[in-house]
């Protein structure tokens, strides 16, 4: 009889036991709903209510996305880009070094026979999607105008894609300054022209409608020069190239062309 009680009040706690906890779990559901009634609103509770299984699916999609994107920030961005930015801009320093301080461009361009440092075409190729590898394939071109091999100051420049106002129009000019060096000046024109009507600016523009105004000399379109010429002392006329500028106009209005150039020896 006794072991009969006993069992009928372990059955009794059980019961209870699982009766709190059904308990407990409504009202926790209570407590969320109420909460989220707050949250929602009465129409948004409502539209919950009749889409549980849709606003769950969106909630798992759009919390997986926040999920992706931390961990893109955390992994991807600080522990693989930030450290190789840090890398390149250590190698591209040293090629700096050797281009700007020592003019040495030979060893700027193709690093040092050691191995001690990279050069700007290495370092352009093993950085490609780092910043610092689009800042040495532009110092590569330029390294390259200044050890007078111009073609492949073209092909390096043409690689080049800034979207900085400046860097990306002297860019384009120091691609017309490699073609006027191997004397293609109908190929340097094109790009003065890209030069000084990509962005317009006080420092820039005038220099390469000198520039532009100079292949039309060489060329003997005078007219066409004079009107270059006379952008650049009427719209700059603070500019260091105005005084210039409206001396040359008027000498090619004389019949006397400050410049004269023999197109066979370009």
């Amino acid at each position: 009889m006794a072991e009969e009680k006993n069992k009928v009040a372990s059955e009794s706690v059980e019961n209870n036991s699982e009766n709190t906890v059904v308990n407990d779990n409504s009202n926790q559901e209570n407590v969320t709903e109420n909460t989220l009634e707050l949250i929602l609103g009465e129409k948004g509770f409502e539209y919950y209510l009749n889409n549980k299984k849709k606003v769950t699916l969106y909630a798992i999609i759009v919390g997986g996305l926040i999920l992706g994107l931390l961990a893109y920030k955390l992994v991807y961005v600080k522990m693989l880009v930030e450290p190789k930015e840090k890398e390149a801009s250590e190698e591209l320093w040293k090629a700096e070094s050797k281009a700007f301080d020592e003019n040495n461009w030979e060893a700027s361009i193709y690093g040092d026979s050691l191995g001690f440092f990279k050069g700007f075409q290495e370092i352009s190729e093993e950085y490609s999607g780092q910043k610092a590898g689009q800042i040495a394939q532009y110092n590569l071109g330029i390294s390259f105008i200044n050890n007078r091999e111009y073609e492949n100051a073209i092909i390096a420049l043409n690689k080049v894609s800034f979207k900085d106002e400046l860097l990306g129009t002297i860019t384009l000019g120091a691609i017309g300054d490699s073609y006027l060096q191997l004397g293609s000046v109908s190929d340097a024109l094109e790009y003065y022209k890209k030069a000084y009507n990509r962005r317009e600016n006080d420092l820039t523009s005038p220099i390469y409608l000198m520039k532009a105004a100079l292949c039309h000399e060489i060329e003997e379109n005078y007219e066409e020069a004079i009107i270059l010429y006379e952008m650049v002392y009427k719209n700059y006329p603070n500019n260091n190239n105005s005084i210039n500028a409206e001396k040359y106009s008027e000498s090619l209005k004389l019949g006397s062309p400050v410049f004269k150039f023999k197109k066979d020896t370009l």
